[in-house]
């Protein structure tokens, strides 16, 4: 992981939109690499051997992923204390940590307000243009 300690982020100002910079920085956190976030998601579903996660993340992503990144996929989540390795009946599984669950948590919660976002972009868009002053009643 990169060392940004989400417990101790910068507070700071809001913004215009009332995000916190240390909450724009633990976005990035999050979302820094795309295969680690479909490692999460696919083993929150059940722990998975090594191909099985290959497989998982291709599926669910849509694009194929290579083994060495994988690989570096499986390092990096292990590394950051997000997933743990276990062996059962001589496979080497890999389960998400509480610190995995919690990760799984916040992506789903990003996704959910992002859809929401865009429910709203998109509702506010098909509401009828009165720019100009026009009060409709015109043909």
């Amino acid at each position: 992981m990169s060392g940004f300690d989400v417990e101790h982020r910068p507070a700071g100002r809001k913004g215009d939109g009332g995000v916190e910079f240390g909450d724009l920085l633990e976005i990035r956190e999050l979302l820094q690499y795309q295969h680690v976030i479909g490692a999460v998601v696919c083993l929150g579903e059940r722990p998975m051997r090594y191909g099985e996660l290959g497989s998982a993340i291709t599926e669910w992503t849509g694009s194929r992923i290579g083994d060495g990144e994988v690989t570096r996929t499986v390092h990096r989540l292990v590394g950051s204390g997000l997933a743990d390795e276990t062996y059962a009946q001589g496979h080497r599984l890999l389960v998400l940590t509480a610190a995995g669950m919690q990760r799984l948590d916040t992506i789903r919660a990003l996704g959910r307000a992002l859809r929401r976002g865009n429910s709203r972009i998109a509702a506010h868009s098909a509401e009828p243009d009165h720019i100009g002053g026009s009060s409709g009643d015109e043909p």
